[in-house]
């Protein structure tokens, strides 16, 4: 059975839900953004190019948890599309049924 784009999005999401709530995970992340502004704020003033590398850091972390992010909120409405087609594909008299027992 070939899966569907939604199929493989709300795979993908899950995934990245999954990282997103491994507690390593978490944990390395909190442990990266900490150093990173750890050593910004001990950079020197006079050292403008090393701060621009810790800025383009911290922005590389940022957006790294964000695509995660993204793929999660797009895996719960890719999941969502496939419920509400599951729902739209019942026959009328499942539909009737469930009505009258639901």
């Amino acid at each position: 059975m070939t899966r569907t784009q939604d199929q493989l999005d709300a795979e993908k999401g899950r995934q990245a839900g999954e990282v997103l709530n491994n507690p390593s995970f978490v944990e390395a992340m909190a442990q990266l953004k900490a150093q990173v502004n750890l050593q910004w704020r001990e950079s020197s003033i006079r050292d403008a190019e090393g701060q621009k590398l810790l800025l383009q850091m911290a922005r590389v972390t940022d957006e790294f948890e964000n695509i995660l992010i993204r793929m999660l909120q797009g895996g719960i409405a890719a999941q969502r599309k496939i419920d509400l087609n599951k729902m739209r594909d019942e026959p009328a008299a499942r539909k009737f049924f469930r009505k009258v027992t639901g």
